[in-house]
């Protein structure tokens, strides 16, 4: 089963937050890259805070430099969205510019970046490409706002919870499943993702995440879901995948890993 992992934008956008909150020292955050085997990101094009549009760093620009830039600007977090069209889109609204520069390195990785200030209001979107590469670009100033007022503990133990659901809807109903389905679908692994969310595993797996958010079960959730949403991204629609038990639990796993995704990247946490 082909699986991409958008841990690259998701390192991105939780360095940059730890450089604005200040929490971490800039050799912990070409570390955390450098330890999960990623490029350190380089910011190629940037049409919102470069000058002359803005009073940020110019381009070409390392990740520590753009980030410092970031701060005059007023920017206070950058949070990571999931992208995939069975998830709802919570990326703000860009023009066809936008989603032109955007679009391959979305596909991609599956995700997006959104830089926001202190009111939740969103400055720019940032496209992460595989070679770490990335391209800023201007969207629409929405607010964020969660869909349940979701908090972040809330949104892990419902992870865990869709997880163990799906596992017994894949066991219970594993015979019924057509050729196509079944070998994706017993090949993930659901019992993994079960002992990581229980915090069985050897953190050392989500070293790169603790790094920069200093917080090992925040990491190990974000770990969790980031592999929940790049295995599940292989399918066009979840929910119409292994039959009318197993589907809706699939979809019901990948929506709980993308408000795991949104929720911990934006989750501020101050040194």
């Amino acid at each position: 089963m082909l699986t991409t992992t958008p841990l690259l934008p998701v390192l991105f956008a939780t360095a940059v937050t730890a450089r604005l909150a200040e929490r971490t020292v800039p050799d912990d955050v070409s570390e955390a890259f450098v330890s999960a085997g990623l490029p350190v990101p380089l910011v190629v094009s940037d049409t919102v805070f470069a000058p002359p549009a803005g009073s940020g760093a110019e381009v070409p620009a390392g990740l520590l430099l753009w980030a410092a830039g970031l701060r005059r600007a007023g920017a206070v977090r950058v949070r990571a969205e999931p992208v995939h069209p069975s998830l709802p889109l919570r990326v703000p609204r860009l023009d066809r510019d936008g989603r032109r520069a955007t679009a391959r390195a979305s596909a991609r990785t599956r995700a997006l970046c959104v830089v926001e200030d202190a009111d939740g209001a969103a400055l720019a979107v940032a496209a992460v490409g595989l070679e770490g590469d990335v391209v800023v670009v201007p969207c629409a100033p929405s607010v964020f706002t969660t869909v349940d007022h979701t908090t972040p503990a809330e949104a892990s133990r419902r992870l865990r919870e869709s997880v163990m659901h799906a596992l017994a809807a894949v066991e219970a109903h594993g015979q019924s499943f057509t050729d196509a389905d079944s070998e994706p679908l017993a090949d993930l692994p659901w019992r993994d993702w079960q002992a990581d969310l229980s915090g069985d595993h050897d953190d050392t797996q989500h070293a790169a995440l603790a790094l920069l958010t200093g917080d090992h079960d925040a990491a190990r959730s974000l770990h969790t879901a980031l592999h929940v949403h790049g295995s599940l991204s292989s399918l066009a629609v979840p929910a119409q995948t292994g039959g009318p038990v197993v589907g809706p639990a699939l979809a019901e796993v990948h929506s709980a890993a993308a408000r795991v995704i949104t929720a911990l990247t934006r989750l501020r946490i101050e040194s």
